[in-house]
Parts: structure tokens; sequence; C-alpha cells
């Protein structure tokens, strides 16, 4: 016997998203573990995504690797006939294939379900409530939204706080919180650092598309107050380089030049050699006029599991993805001196912090949030 598996009738599940691996994106690494551990559990499992920032090549090799099958959609030149062969591909998989659930996830995912409602006779409809996704764009897109959230016959939302965002209307007994959740598995072999303290030379990590929401800027205007402090501070950002409206100037300022390494976009092992080299990770989100929000954080298990604490924003979803006072310090991201001083409290009691982060990360292993998913669906039955 696989993980957990349901019991019952053979489960046949279609996972629609917007993101996947190889690509990078929050909503792809959760999409991706879901299915992962979904197959890992008995269930047939089959994936329709976009796919976007990455090539071919990369796509290939990483999908010959899967036990299930994934079919990526092509982007073309004209956005019309870019979503009408994508609707036209997803409504020939539902027609032929008899799948007892579909899971969809990312807003053109939830956009999709409308075009499928002619199926929920027989089909399970679920929906993954992450952030902007479900909260975000003008009024047109909100109404579409908040139509395909209320056909849904279960809706997760990665946090609490991604919960408060839902449209009204909705019955609580619909929905039900389960938390991103981080698969270390393939980690097993790398050498984490065991480091007992933090010297003046303090090494700040932020991972995750470089755009506001993330709240680079936040860290980055707080830096006049940390440099008083720690006048080496290092700072690596890792993620795409999207919208630097906001952060163009301090990447700009020589003042700083010495204290940043602006990394990119980079691969899993780089990234796991940027979290080895640093010591304290920092996500200061903030929520958009458009209603776009952070709506966890997967990052923040990540860097935990290599004995980073984190500093995050509180009022988002990061108050789920960080243990208060435990595996890091959440604080208002427009408070220079909260943020200081919070890394002056991880840095004085770097061991306590550390080991916090190590076990909340551990707490968060995806072969423990699949069994809660796993529940939910049998409730549909």
């Amino acid at each position: 016997m696989k993980e957990t598996e349901l019991s019952g009738y053979r489960k046949k599940i279609l996972i629609l998203t917007t993101e996947f691996p190889p690509g990078p994106g929050g909503i792809g690494n959760h999409a991706y573990n879901l299915s992962d551990f979904l197959n890992r559990s008995n269930i047939e499992v089959k994936v329709i995504t976009a796919s976007d920032f990455t090539d071919e090549s990369a796509e290939k090799k990483f999908d010959e690797k899967q036990n299930y099958r994934v079919i990526r959609f092509k982007r073309y030149d004209s956005r019309i006939r870019t979503y009408r062969e994508r609707l036209k591909i997803i409504s020939e998989e539902v027609k032929s294939e008899n799948f007892t659930h579909i899971i969809f996830s990312g807003r053109f995912s939830l956009y999709a379900s409308l075009f499928l409602k002619k199926f929920k006779d027989k089909i399970k409809f679920l929906a993954i409530a992450h952030g902007g996704d479900i909260n975000a764009g003008n009024i047109s897109e909100k109404y579409f939204i908040t139509k395909a959230l209320k056909q849904m016959d279960l809706i997760i939302p990665v946090s609490e706080y991604s919960k408060t965002k839902l449209p009204s209307g909705i019955s609580d007994s619909k929905i039900k919180v389960i938390h991103n959740g981080f698969n270390f598995e393939k980690m097993d072999t790398l050498i984490l650092r065991n480091k007992p303290e933090i010297k003046d030379k303090l090494t700040l990590v932020s991972v995750g598309t470089v755009w506001p929401r993330k709240g680079h800027h936040n860290v980055l205007k707080a830096f006049e107050e940390i440099l008083k402090v720690y006048p080496e501070v290092k700072y690596n950002i890792a993620g795409r380089l999207a919208d630097l409206s906001k952060v163009k100037e301090y990447f700009d300022d020589k003042n700083l030049k010495d204290h940043l390494n602006i990394a990119g976009q980079v691969t899993n092992e780089e990234l796991h050699n940027i979290l080895r080299d640093s010591d304290i990770f920092i996500l200061l989100s903030e929520s958009q006029s458009s209603g776009d929000f952070e709506g966890f954080g997967i990052a923040v298990l990540e860097a935990n599991h290599f004995g980073l604490p984190a500093i995050g924003s509180r009022n988002s979803g990061l108050e789920d993805a960080i243990k208060n006072g435990v595996s890091g310090i959440l604080v208002d991201p427009k408070n220079t001196k909260e943020i200081c001083n919070a890394i002056t409290e991880i840095k004085n009691n770097y061991p306590f912090y550390s080991e916090g982060a190590r076990k909340w990360s551990a707490s968060h292993h995806w072969s423990e949030i699949i069994k809660s998913y796993i529940n939910e669906i049998e409730k549909l039955n």
C-alpha cells in the first residue's frame, strides 16, 4: 500500500493549475507536491497546466520523471486563441476521461471551471485558494472568480488569512483551511549547516518573484536602520525579476552595491547554496490595492529546513507560515525599527530560533499535509 490510500472506488483526479515546475512559482510548487503525493497514495492523477518562464527541453525532461501525465498548454501570439485552445484541451480531456474530481488552482483555472459546469453532476469540484487568484483583478474579474468559487463543492484556502479574503455568501461547511506543505525528501543528501551563532557579518535572504507584493522594497527601506547596527550586512535576493518599480532606486544605489547580491531566477541547486550561505530569511510582503496578497509563503518553510529563522509581515498569510516567537518573528513591514529589533532578537538567540525553524518545517511535510486532502476528498463522496 502506498502512503495513504483512499478507500472505496478508484479515484481519478484532474489537477488544473496555472503554474507547474520546472517553472517558478508557489502555486506550481503546491500543485506539483499535491499531484505527487496523491499519486503516491494510489490515486490516478493527470495534470493540465500553463507553462511559463521555462523552456520545452526542461519541461520534457521534468515530465518524463513523473508517474503521471502532464499536459502543457501552448501560448500563442493571440490571447484569444491561447485561451480558446486551452479551453478546448480541458473540455476534451474531461469528456474523454472518467474523472471523479477536478482540483482548480490559480486564476485561469477558476475561470475555466465556469465552462465545465455541465460536468458537475458526475465530478466533484475543488478549488485551492492561494492569494491574488481569489481576490485580485477588476470588477468583472472578481465577479467571475466569485461565481466560480460559489460552484465549488469544496474550497481549500492555504491559510486562515486567505480564508478571510474569500467572497461572502459561501457556506463555511464548504471551506477547509489546509496549510501549504514542504517536501524536503530530495534534500536529504544536502549538508545542512549547524551554525551556533551569527557574527556581525549578517546575511539576510529573500526568495520569490521580485515585484511589489513580495515587499523587497520594505527590506531595502529598512537598510538605513539595519546598517547602523550591522554595517557589513549582506542581502541575497533570489527570484525572477518581474517588476522593479519599487526597488530600482535601491538596486542602483552605489552605497548599497556592496551589500546586495541580486541573483535573479536560480536553479534549485543554486538556491540551496544561497540558503546555506544565509542567516535569516526575510519576507516583508504587503497587500496590493488590486487585491493581491501573500497567501502563505512556501519559501519560508524551505528556508526553515536549512535552519534559517524567518521574519515576515503581520496581517498576511505569513501569520500561518511563521510560528511567531519560535520559527521566526512577525513584524509590521513598514516599521524599520521593529524589523531591526527582530533581526537582533533572532541573532542573540539564534540556536533557539534555528532549531524552532527546523522543527516547524518538518511539521509541514507533505506526507502529513496530504492526509488532510485525502480526508476532505473522502468526505465529498
